[in-house]
């Protein structure tokens, strides 16, 4: 996979950071913050049905490794508001070659995406409440393409910094009136046939 230069790689995850980011709920406290802005840890620990001491250390442990951080100016000595660092996290594909990150990295990609599959599913099981406008916002596409090694680098840099360039005007608004979270999943891979040779 080739090094990307966009600003995504102000997150790129080296192995500690990996390590302290594979919990699923670490991935979860990202997510709430990501999904409904800044909250308390009680409030978090509610909304993820978990207690506030396990989401307290968590938060902790995040902040640490720059994932989160307290909110200036709001909240009390007892009551502390945490939001997420409005950057992308990327990882590296080498991270899952190393017998150190190889578990760390499947745990990551796998809370990751059982948030993404429980968002989407949400939506479709729920998407006539939402007022027309919002829904019509929605677009659920995929694609398969047969491409050489070079052309998946070349739609990969390009879809990452379109995606960045995109985005980040939009990062961090979660407490914007107005604003209501919305969900972009990429998911762009090689497929794997167990039956064929490399």
């Amino acid at each position: 996979m080739e090094e990307q230069t966009s600003p995504l790689d102000a997150q790129l995850l080296d192995i500690t950071r990996l390590k302290a980011l594979a919990h699923p709920i670490r991935i979860a406290l990202l997510e709430s913050l990501s999904r409904h802005g800044a909250q308390t840890a009680c409030g978090v620990a509610d909304r993820l049905g978990e207690s506030s001491g396990s989401t307290s250390y968590h938060l902790r442990q995040l902040a640490k490794h720059g994932f989160v951080r307290e909110v200036e100016g709001k909240g009390t000595a007892r009551e502390r508001w945490w939001e997420r660092v409005p950057e992308a996290i990327q990882t590296s594909s080498q991270m899952a070659k190393s017998p150190a990150t190889r578990d760390a990295t499947r745990i990551l990609a796998k809370s990751v995406k059982d948030g993404h599959s429980k968002a989407l599913i949400e939506f479709i099981n729920n998407s006539d409440s939402l007022p027309d406008e919002w829904a019509e916002t929605s677009i659920l596409m995929g694609a398969t393409l047969h491409l050489t090694l070079e052309e998946a680098q070349e739609v990969s840099r390009q879809a990452s910094a379109h995606l960045d360039k995109l985005l980040s005007p939009y990062r961090g608004r979660a407490d914007v009136d107005g604003t209501r979270p919305v969900e972009l999943h990429l998911n762009y891979f090689p497929l794997i046939d167990p039956g064929a040779q490399s």
